[in-house]
């Protein structure tokens, strides 16, 4: 099994699908990408240096939505409109028929597939592997968007798992080391101030962690402040 196999199944998902029964499809890709490490390391190395908003003003300035060249910018920017798609902030459907007209809104949804979905997944794989084609200046880092007491509130939840998963005598070895790293992972993210980053990070978290039925106060409590400044619904 190569590592890419779980990725392009769920990209080969979204491109057989309709439009009208895609949600479903975009969905899993997101639960794939935040529930294998390797995946989630990309997304979050795509997302750490690249601004959403800004990117995503830069693309359709023009009328239509042109991906950037950068291979990490190109990922951070689709990982976040499927993460709007999937919150209903954006309607596909909306989104597909204004910046890929067609006669037809599965044209419109086919076009969208040749032009963003299959070079977001060329780009994946080539950062998957390794490579990193970076054109132009660096990206925009998004400004801070939870207020200090309340990142200090967020970090001494996280460390309250981390402390949880130390202790549990229900994980072996392999598990411990694994949710441990999720946790370092999830507090380094929180300093970049990157609502996608934070939001990709937390999911991972919450999905691993609830495969253990753990965590779930502290989960909870970190997700209300998320919440409170839009980075989770």
């Amino acid at each position: 099994m190569q590592i890419t196999d779980k990725f392009d199944q769920c990209i080969k998902a979204i491109c057989d699908s309709k439009l009208i029964i895609v949600d479903r499809a975009f969905s899993n890709l997101l639960r794939t990408l935040v529930i294998t490490p390797e995946y989630l390391h990309v997304v979050r190395e795509a997302a750490s240096t690249t601004s959403f908003s800004s990117e995503m003003q830069k693309c359709t300035e023009t009328g239509e939505f042109v991906l950037p060249k950068s291979n990490k910018s190109a990922v951070a920017l689709t990982v976040g409109l499927l993460l709007e798609f999937d919150k209903r902030k954006i309607s596909v459907t909306d989104f597909v028929t204004k910046y890929f007209p067609d006669s037809t809104s599965n044209g419109c949804f086919q076009k969208f597939i040749e032009t963003v979905i299959k070079p977001f997944a060329r780009a994946f794989r080539s950062l998957l592997n390794g490579e990193n084609a970076i054109v132009g200046e660096r990206d925009e880092i998004t400004p801070s968007v939870i207020p200090e007491p309340e990142k200090e509130e967020v970090e001494t939840w996280l460390k309250t798992l981390l402390t949880e998963v130390y202790a549990t005598d229900r994980l072996d070895e392999d598990s411990r080391r694994d949710l441990t790293d999720m946790i370092k992972g999830t507090l380094y993210v929180l300093e970049f101030d990157n609502p996608i980053l934070m939001k990709v990070a937390f999911m991972g978290l919450s999905y691993a962690l609830g495969y253990y039925n753990m965590g779930y106060r502290e989960l909870n409590a970190v997700k209300e402040i998320l919440v409170t400044y839009g980075i989770m619904e």
